[in-house]
This record gives structure tokens, sequence and C-alpha cells, in this order.
């Protein structure tokens, strides 16, 4: 089993802080089967040789604040019982909260991409004719 582990493909910088951000997530409301991930994760990066600068913070706080952003909007509409507003919305501010979701996405792209450049540690994400684009 070994031998095939070393085989999968190994993740940027960018998308490991970002799973990072939203397993922080998880385990602040309670999702405990989170811990053993978040935990490998972090002791991942701990073994890297990083420098933190400002713009690399500042980079990584952003992706938190998305994700967070993100979260927030994603649960107001995963409460709803299926086929059903979520209470108090209109269909509009529905359409309108999916779209403010695309767009958090879009900077939330951006921010693992910055956090990619700056450490050299993987590729740019892009979409193709994608709102988050």
């Amino acid at each position: 089993m070994n031998g095939h582990w070393n085989k999968l493909p190994k993740q940027s910088l960018g998308d490991v802080v970002d799973r990072v951000t939203i397993l922080s997530r998880k385990i602040f409301f309670g999702e405990e089967e989170a811990y053993k991930e978040h935990t490998y994760l972090t002791e991942a990066i701990a073994g890297l040789d990083l420098k933190l600068t400002g713009a690399l913070l500042s980079a990584i706080i952003r992706l938190t604040q998305m994700n967070i952003e993100i979260w927030n909007r994603e649960n107001i509409l995963r409460r709803a019982p299926e086929g059903q507003l979520p209470a108090g919305m209109t269909p509009d501010e529905v359409a309108r909260t999916t779209i403010e979701i695309r767009d958090f996405n879009r900077k939330r792209v951006s921010y693992k991409n910055e956090i990619n450049r700056l450490t050299k540690l993987g590729f740019r994400e892009f979409k193709i004719k994608h709102r988050s684009q």
C-alpha cells in the first residue's frame, strides 16, 4: 500500500492551505473526524522550509476569509429542506447569494494562486468560461 501512496498526485501549497482553512472551520463546528486530515496537512506544512512573509501571511488570511464567507452563505442554503427556499429568503435573495458564493470563490482561487506564486510550491489554478475566473 505504501508504494501506491507515493504515486498519488501532490497538492500545491495553496490547495493544502485552502484545505486546512476548511478543515479548521469544520473542527470549529464540532466535526471531530476532520482532525486527522488537519493534523496530517499541518504537519506536512511544518516540514517545509517556508519563510513567512507579510505577503504570504496576507494571502493566507484572505484565503481564510473567503472560505468563511463561502461557508456562511452555503450553510444558509444547506439548511433549507430539499426543494424549498431557505427560511426568510426570496428566490432573488437565493440567486444573489449563489452569485456571491461564486464571486468569493473567484477571490479564493486568486489567493491560492498567490500562495503558490509566492512560495513557488504549486501550479496556477484557472477556470475557463467560469464565473469564478
